[in-house]
């Protein structure tokens, strides 16, 4: 945040400006004075919370970058065609996603790409589904991907009925993404984006 941005918001009149608005908005809605006091008792800390959530969750969708903007950012010597915001397209932001973050699981023994989607899920954690948060982390960890390849949790089933998934790896000393048939076997060496809540 600017620090102009900052100086307003700490200022009364925003604060007030900001409530005043909030009110109406509650009593448009049908809502009480009652209901509006509520917020301001302990009672009201969980409402306060659900709604600070739902504020960032708004506010970073009109904010979010395109699909060619995310790739970009990746800064990818080469891109699978098939790997487009069609086949992938970038995932809603959710009101929790604050609540979790993207993170590379390992399994220990080689498994098939199914059998990894099915276990992941089975652990807890959740598939990215899409395309955006996988790019976040691509974009903000450029170099890891010419250690070890890593794929993306998001699935596409081609007009032959099998189903791939994108993974990020090195070639000629380039970063590229590509797919893989999720039928095949993955080894150990291969990271897993997923996303774990925090904790």
């Amino acid at each position: 945040m600017s620090k102009k941005a900052s100086a307003i918001v700490s200022g009364a009149g925003f604060v007030a400006g900001f409530f005043t608005d909030l009110v109406a908005e509650v009593r448009r809605a049908g809502g009480t004075d009652e209901d509006i006091y509520r917020l301001a008792t302990p009672d009201g800390k969980s409402t306060l919370a659900e709604m600070a959530r739902l504020i960032v969750a708004k506010v970073a969708k009109s904010a979010a970058k395109t699909f060619a903007e995310l790739l970009a950012a990746c800064r990818q010597g080469w891109v699978n065609p098939d790997f487009n915001e069609a086949n992938f397209p970038l995932e809603p932001v959710a009101p929790d996603e604050d609540d979790w973050e993207v993170y590379e699981y390992h399994f220990k023994d080689v498994v098939t790409g199914e059998q990894a989607m099915k276990e992941l899920e089975a652990m807890g954690y959740r598939l990215l589904g899409g395309s955006r948060r996988g790019l976040e982390f691509l974009a903000k960890n450029s170099d890891l991907q010419m250690d070890h390849p890593l794929v993306i949790t998001a699935r596409w089933q081609d007009r032959g009925g099998d189903w791939y998934a994108p993974f990020a790896s090195r070639g000629g000393g380039r970063r590229g993404l590509i797919l893989n048939y999720l039928g095949f076997d993955f080894s150990p060496v291969y990271g897993w984006l997923v996303l774990r809540k925090r904790g």
